[in-house]
C-alpha cells in the first residue's frame, strides 16, 4: 500500500470519528431511557391484569414535546407485547390514545395533583365501560376504582421523577420525595423485565437487590430502607414474592445505610446479614435458597462495582448535598457576587468622599467676586442718586472701581475702615465719603458672618466626607476578609453535628468556618440548658476531642427567657485574660462621667478601655458613653480600630455644634496569642504593667483627647506581657489624688510595689480605697480603676 492510500485511510478515520463524536453530542440521551421506561412499564402488569404505570408514565412525559412520539411508540409496542389480555391491551390503547391527543392541551399545566386527576378520570370511565361490557362482577367494578387510583398515585409519583431527570444537569440538591420517586421508577421498570433467569438466576431479584445497596451506599437509611419498601410492593404486586419480603427488603436497606458511613463493603455486609437472619427467623433458611443465592449476587456484583460509578452517581443526584462540589460552587459564586457589590459599594462611598472634599473652600471673607456685589451694593444704596454719578461712575468707571476696590481690600485687611484710613484721593473725589465708609462697613459685617457660617459648614462637611471614608474603608476590609482564606467547611460541620448526637447533645445548627491553616471559629445554635453550663461542662471538652484542638467557648447570644442560645468556639489561645473593675462618681453624683469596657474581640484578642467625659454630671457621662458605646459596636464587627477611633472623633465633633464635646480615650488590646499589649491613648492617664517579678512598667502619651481636632494621629505603643502580669488602667481622678496632695505624678508606681495580692479585684479595690485615703474620702473627681490579669490557658 502506498503512502497516499495510507494518509486518506488515516483521514477517512479522522473524520468518521469526528462524526461519531459529533452524532453522540446531538442524541438526547433522555429520549432513549424513557422510551425503554415506558416499554418495561408496560410489561409491568399489576393486581389482576391491571398495568396502568405505562401510560401514566406517558402522560406525564408528553408535555415535553421532543419526548412525547418515542415514548408513545415504545408504550404502544409494550402494551402490543406485554402477554396481557386482549380486552386489557385494547383498553390501555384507547387511553394511550387519548393521552396522546390531549398532550397539547395538558402541556401547560404545572400542577402534578392536576395532573394526576385528569388521569384517573380519563381511564375510569373507560375501565368502567370495559367492565359493563364484560360480565358485571362486583370485584371488577372495585378493581376499576383501584386502577383509577393508582394512575392518579403513578402520575403523581412519576411527576417528581422525570422533572428530576429532566433538570437533573442544573440541580443543586436533590428532594427526598424526587429520590423515591426516581427509585419507584426504576425498580418497576426492573419488574417491566418478566421472570427472565441465566443460569437459573433471577434478573429482577439480582437487578432490584443492586439498587437497595447502591441507594443504602449513597443515600444512607432513609433512602436504602425506601428503596427496599418500594421493591418489596413491587414484588408483592406482581406475584414475585410474599408480603414478608416488603418489611425483609425495607429492614434490610435500613440497615445497610445506617453503615454507609463506614464504606461500601460494611454497608454490603449489614445488608446481606439482616436480609439473610430476618429471611431465616421468618421463612427458614432451606425454604427458598435459589433466592438467597441472587441476593449474595447481588451483593458480589455491588461489591466489584468501581468507587468512582457510586461518586459519579452521587455526584449526579447530589443525594449527599454537604460533601458535593456543587454547593462549594454554589457558596463561591455567592461570595463573588456578594464581594464585586461591597468593593462597587467601596467605590462609590471613596467618590463620595472624594467630592466632598473637592468643594472649593473661600480663604478670605471677601473675594474677587465678592468685591464686585459689594461694589454694585453700594452704587445702588449711596452713588445711583448722587449729583457727581456721571463722572465717577459713567466717564471715570475705571479709577472709580480702583478706588472702590482699594477701600474692601482694607476691610479685608483691618477689619474696618475709617475715613482717616482711606486714601486722601478717595476724600476728595467722592462727595459723601463717610456714607460709603459706614455702608461698606456694614457689608464687610455681613459678609463676615457669612463666611464665619461657611467655615462651620465646611469643617461639618470635612468631618462627613472623613467619615463616609471611614465607611469606605470598613467595606474594603469587609471585601477583604470575604476574599481571603474564610471557608465554610460543610464537611466539618456534618461532622461535628454526627459526633455531638453520638454523644447525647442536642443542638439546632452547626456552622464551621476556617480562617487560613490553623485557626478555626465554631458557632453552635441550641436551646438552653438548665443549669447554663453545657458550654462549659461537655461541649467544649467535646469539641476539643472532635478538632482534635483545645477550644474555648464565648456565649454570644444566650438568652434564658427566649430558650435559645448561640456560643462560638475558637481554638484556645496561649494566655487569657482576666480584668476587674473599681469605681466611684464624684461628689456622689448618681452619673459617673467615667465609662468603661473589656470584652473578648477577633482573632484571639482581649480589649480593656476607659473614657473620662470632660465636665461632671450627666454632660461627662453621655460624652464617655458615646466613645465606649461606638468603640464596643464596632470592634465586636471587626472593624479596623482606626476607623473605630476616627469614628468616635467625627461623632463628637459634629455633635459638639453649641457647646464642646470631647472625652479621653485609654485603649489596650491584648494579643492573647503572642502575649502583647497594644496601647492607643487619646488624652488618656498612663498605663501600669506590673510584672510578675514585681517590676513596673509606665505607658504614656502626649495625644489629645477625641473630639478636639478633626485630624488626629493615633500614638501606639506595642509592650510584651506574660503570665502573671497585671495591666492597671486608671482614669484622672485617680492620678490627680496624688498630685492634688504633693505625692507627685508617680505615687501609683510606689503604691504598686507594695501591694502582695495576687487577685485583680483586690488590686483594683485597694488603689480606690488608696485614692480616697489621699483625699481624706472626699472624691473631687470621678475615679475608676481596670486591673486585667494575663493568665495562662
Amino acid at each position: 500500500m502506498d503512502k497516499s492510500s495510507i494518509s486518506i485511510s488515516r483521514s477517512s478515520n479522522i473524520n468518521s470519528e469526528k462524526i461519531n463524536i459529533n452524532l453522540l453530542k446531538h442524541i438526547d440521551f433522555n429520549i432513549i431511557i424513557f422510551s425503554l421506561i415506558g416499554f418495561l412499564l408496560s410489561k409491568s402488569i399489576l393486581i389482576g391484569s391491571i398495568a396502568p404505570l405505562s401510560i401514566a408514565f406517558f402522560l406525564c412525559t408528553s408535555k415535553i414535546e421532543r419526548y412525547k412520539i418515542p415514548i408513545f411508540i415504545s408504550t404502544l409496542i409494550g402494551i402490543i407485547l406485554s402477554g396481557n389480555v386482549t380486552p386489557y391491551i385494547l383498553k390501555y390503547i384507547i387511553c394511550l390514545s387519548i393521552f396522546m391527543i390531549i398532550s397539547n392541551k395538558i402541556k401547560n399545566i404545572s400542577s402534578y395533583l392536576k395532573l394526576s386527576f385528569i388521569g384517573a378520570f380519563i381511564i375510569f370511565p373507560i375501565s368502567l365501560g370495559q367492565v359493563i361490557l364484560s360480565d358485571k362482577y362486583l370485584y371488577d367494578i372495585l378493581l376499576c376504582l383501584m386502577e383509577a387510583i393508582i394512575t392518579f398515585i403513578s402520575i403523581y409519583i412519576f411527576s417528581f421523577g422525570i422533572n428530576l431527570m429532566t433538570n437533573i444537569n442544573n440541580r443543586i440538591s436533590v428532594r427526598v420525595e424526587e429520590s423515591i420517586a426516581l427509585s419507584f421508577i426504576v425498580v418497576f421498570s426492573i419488574i417491566g423485565i418478566g421472570n427472565i433467569e441465566v443460569f437459573g438466576v433471577s434478573v429482577q431479584i439480582v437487578l432490584s437487590t443492586v439498587l437497595i445497596l447502591i441507594t443504602c451506599i449513597i443515600g444512607g437509611a432513609t433512602m436504602g430502607a425506601s428503596s427496599g419498601v418500594i421493591v418489596g410492593i413491587a414484588l408483592l404486586i406482581n406475584n414475585i414474592s410474599s408480603a414478608i419480603y416488603m418489611g425483609i427488603y425495607s429492614v434490610a436497606g435500613l440497615v445497610g445505610g445506617t453503615l454507609n458511613k463506614l464504606g461500601k463493603y460494611f454497608a454490603v455486609l449489614g445488608y446481606l446479614l439482616s436480609w439473610i437472619m430476618i429471611y431465616a427467623y421468618t421463612s427458614g433458611i432451606e425454604s427458598n435458597i435459589h433466592q438467597i443465592r441472587d441476593i449474595l449476587i447481588a451483593s458480589l456484583i455491588v461489591i466489584l462495582l468501581p468507587n468512582k460509578i457510586f461518586n459519579k452517581i452521587e455526584k449526579l443526584l447530589n443525594l449527599n448535598i454537604e460533601s458535593n462540589d456543587v454547593v462549594y460552587n454554589y457558596i463561591k459564586r455567592s461570595k463573588d457576587v456578594t464581594n464585586n457589590k461591597l468593593i462597587n459599594m467601596y467605590k462609590a462611598y471613596n467618590e463620595l468622599a472624594d467630592t466632598f472634599d473637592k468643594i472649593r473652600e473661600k480663604d478670605k471673607v471677601i473675594d474677587t467676586r465678592d468685591i464686585a456685589n459689594i461694589v454694585d451694593m453700594i452704587y445702588n444704596d449711596e452713588c445711583r442718586n448722587c449729583s457727581m454719578k456721571r463722572r465717577c461712575w459713567d466717564l471715570n468707571f475705571s479709577h472709580t472701581y480702583m478706588l472702590m476696590r482699594q477701600v474692601l481690600e482694607e476691610l479685608e485687611e483691618n477689619g474696618q475702615v475709617t475715613i482717616e484710613s482711606i486714601s486722601e484721593e478717595f476724600r476728595k473725589e467722592c462727595l459723601n465719603p463717610e456714607e460709603i465708609i459706614k455702608i461698606s462697613n456694614y457689608y464687610y459685617k455681613l459678609f463676615l458672618v457669612d463666611y464665619n457660617w461657611s467655615l462651620r459648614f465646611s469643617e461639618s462637611r470635612k468631618l462627613i466626607a472623613n467619615q463616609i471614608k471611614n465607611i469606605s474603608q470598613s467595606i474594603q476590609s469587609l471585601s477583604k476578609d470575604l476574599e481571603g482564606n474564610i471557608v465554610l467547611d460543610l464537611e466539618n460541620e456534618k461532622n461535628i453535628y454526627d459526633q455531638l448526637q453520638r454523644y447525647g447533645i442536642s443542638i439546632n445548627r452547626v456552622s464551621y468556618m476556617s480562617k487560613g491553616l490553623d485557626d478555626f471559629e465554631i458557632t453552635i445554635d441550641k436551646n438552653t440548658c438548665s443549669d447554663g453550663c453545657m458550654c462549659e461542662k461537655k461541649l467544649i471538652k467535646v469539641l476539643s476531642d472532635i478538632v482534635e484542638e483545645n477550644v474555648t467557648a464565648q456565649k454570644i447570644g444566650c438568652h434564658s427567657l427566649g430558650g435559645k442560645c448561640r456560643i462560638s468556639f475558637t481554638k484556645a489561645q496561649k494566655y487569657k485574660a482576666i480584668t476587674e473593675v473599681a469605681g466611684m462618681s464624684r461628689d456622689g453624683h448618681i452619673l459617673c462621667g467615667d465609662n468603661y469596657t473589656y470584652m473578648d474581640i477577633s482573632d484571639g484578642k482581649y480589649m480593656v478601655a476607659i473614657s473620662d467625659g470632660m465636665g461632671k454630671g450627666k454632660k461627662a457621662y453621655e460624652e464617655s458613653y458615646i466613645t465606649i458605646d461606638i468603640l464596643e459596636k464596632m470592634m465586636d464587627a471587626k472593624i479596623d480600630d482606626e476607623i473605630v477611633i476616627n469614628t468616635i472623633n467625627n461623632m463628637l465633633l459634629l455633635k459638639s455644634s453649641d457647646e464642646e464635646m470631647f472625652s479621653t480615650l485609654d485603649l489596650g488590646i491584648i494579643d492573647l496569642k503572642k502575649g502583647t499589649l497594644e496601647t492607643i491613648k487619646m488624652g488618656a492617664c498612663s498605663t501600669y504593667v506590673k510584672r510578675n517579678d514585681k517590676d513596673i512598667d509606665l505607658i504614656s502619651s502626649s495625644s489629645l483627647p477625641v473630639g478636639i481636632l478633626s485630624d488626629i494621629k493615633l500614638d501606639r505603643k506595642i509592650t510584651k506581657v506574660n503570665y502573671g502580669d497585671y495591666i492597671i488602667m486608671v482614669s484622672d481622678g485617680i492620678l490627680d489624688a496624688g498630685k492634688n496632695n504633693n505625692l507627685g505624678d508617680n505615687w501609683l508606681i510606689y503604691f504598686l510595689k507594695e501591694i502582695k495580692t495576687t487577685n485583680p479585684k483586690e488590686i483594683a479595690n485597694l488603689i480606690l480605697d488608696r485614692a480616697l485615703e489621699i483625699q481624706d474620702g472626699v472624691v473631687e473627681d470621678d475615679m475608676t480603676v481596670l486591673v486585667t490579669k494575663i493568665c495562662s490557658n
